[in-house]
């Protein structure tokens, strides 16, 4: 699992820094679409994060 992932199912990160770490290549979609379907990030942060809906 992604460490920006579980950072924003435990807290420790916000949106924006996942976004910022999306654009250091740290951070994928698909990391993110695994955390929606492992259900640690909801359905709307991913979308907030990534401007589509899962």
């Amino acid at each position: 699992m992604n460490y920006w992932v579980l950072a924003l199912y435990y807290n420790w990160a916000t949106a924006d820094m996942v976004k910022q770490a999306m654009r250091y290549n740290d951070c994928s979609i698909e990391d993110l679409a695994e955390g929606v379907n492992k259900k640690l990030i909801t359905p709307d942060q991913y979308k907030e994060i990534t401007g589509k809906a899962i």
